[in-house]
């Protein structure tokens, strides 16, 4: 893990953030800014330090580290935003739906108990988060996904005639056949 605080944010529930909800105090978020500088200033350190210099000698060497530097800034991004959000425990009254059936899950963490940790892949890097468990009766999977069921209908995807507000079937003003 990247930012080796994912404890120290985890609990922080309060700021703006999907769905209009809030996301991170300022306070905290002022404590992240200062822990995000200085790792920032780190990464700089150890590109430009003289000590490393003799390291970077070719182009190659030089942009190896300063793509490790950026992956290890970028998976600190991603683990302190994904641990600060507030859904990381979903709600008992709307809980997260299956990503294969959007059936709603059935909790598979006690609420009293620490959230299990999974290590991620991403092109930033590998990258720990916590998240509830939660088991799908209908499909018989385990998921940690924090979204609530989709409802009928809401795939994500809409018509052209739906976008620009028409009703479905609903001939556009484009000009056919070249008239």
């Amino acid at each position: 893990m990247i930012s080796g605080q994912l404890h120290f944010v985890s609990g922080w529930f309060g700021g703006i953030g999907m769905e209009g909800r809030r996301f991170l105090p300022r306070k905290h978020r002022e404590a992240l800014r200062e822990r995000w500088l200085l790792r920032a200033g780190q990464a700089f350190e150890r590109m430009f330090a003289q000590a490393n210099q003799d390291q970077l000698v070719t182009f190659t060497e030089r942009e190896d580290l300063a793509c490790l530097l950026g992956q290890q800034l970028a998976a600190f991004l991603l683990e302190e935003h994904v641990a600060a959000e507030g859904a990381v425990r979903a709600s008992e009254k709307r809980p997260p739906g299956c990503p294969h059936c959007q059936q709603p899950g059935q909790r598979a963490t006690p609420p009293e108990e620490e959230l299990p940790e999974r290590e991620l892949t991403t092109r930033a890097g590998k990258v720990k988060l916590r998240r509830e468990k939660w088991t799908c009766t209908t499909c018989r999977r385990v998921f940690f996904s924090v979204r609530p069921p989709t409802p009928i209908g809401d795939g994500g995807i809409q018509s052209a005639a739906a976008a620009e507000g028409r009703a479905a079937g609903e001939q556009g003003s484009v000009v056919q056949g070249g008239q």
